[in-house]
């Protein structure tokens, strides 16, 4: 467990000392776990914001009963004994939680939340080992992969930054109307979108000095061309990490 503390630590602090005693092809397996356990905090995460939203809002909402067969069937069919008019005694509208509603609406997301890291894992990967080439080095495919992988560190950072950040500002927040549900909450996030804009730049910073220390060591070049190298594909997300904090 010691060994396991340090390892972390050093990767947390300086991740060049990390490499240096692990090169990073040799990690390959962990930091498949890493994208492992982000995919699953990500669902659980989300989860998690769905609940903080669901409780913000003390409303209910009419709605088309979903059991009840359209109005046509039910006229044409509701006095004799077609299967089809089944359900046609059913009320026409119900009402439902409308925090239960905006919670099933985050749930919708949950398949997308768990794969999305394995593809910006993929897509990172052969980044990498582009970038890694382009700079005149000789990366390595496992390399490259526990790289991007090593990658996702710092969204942990994020995502925490994230709930915690929405559990504060939503903790006070009643919401009764649910057609003014949206901008009582845009008001009460407005004042969130700077903090997590600086959020995601550090988490940039921070994924662009753990690469660049890592392609480094893989692909044997030094380390202000692999900052470059890095450097060049990361600034191209920085408008991206603006816009989806800001949204």
């Amino acid at each position: 467990m010691p060994s396991i503390l340090r390892s972390i630590r050093t990767l947390l602090l300086s991740p060049g000392t990390f490499f240096e005693e692990r090169p990073p092809a040799e990690t390959l397996a962990v930091a498949a776990g890493v994208v492992v356990a982000l995919a699953i905090a990500l669902v659980i995460g989300l989860s998690l914001l769905g609940t903080i939203f669901a409780g913000s809002i003390d409303a209910t909402v009419t709605m088309d009963n979903p059991d009840r067969p359209p109005e046509w069937v039910c006229d044409q069919h509701g006095d004799d004994e077609s299967p089809l008019a089944d359900n046609c005694d059913e009320p026409a509208t119900i009402e439902r939680d409308a925090g239960a509603l905006a919670q099933e609406t985050f749930h919708e997301y949950i398949p997308y939340a768990l794969i999305s890291p394995f593809i910006l894992w993929i897509f990172s990967g052969i980044v990498l080992f582009a970038a890694g080439r382009l700079a005149g080095g000789d990366p390595s495919v496992p390399g490259s992969f526990a790289l991007a992988g090593w990658a996702a560190v710092p969204e942990f950072v994020r995502l925490g930054a994230v709930l915690v950040g929405f559990w504060f500002v939503l903790r006070d927040v009643t919401i009764t109307d649910p057609d003014a549900q949206l901008g009582v909450i845009e008001g009460a996030v407005a004042s969130l979108e700077p903090i997590l804009q600086v959020v995601s730049l550090l988490v940039l910073l921070w994924q662009w000095y753990l690469l660049t220390c890592g392609l480094s060591r893989d692909a044997d070049v030094p380390w202000g061309t692999a900052a470059v190298a890095v450097g060049v594909p990361l600034a191209l997300l920085v408008p991206f990490a603006v816009f989806y904090s800001s949204h």
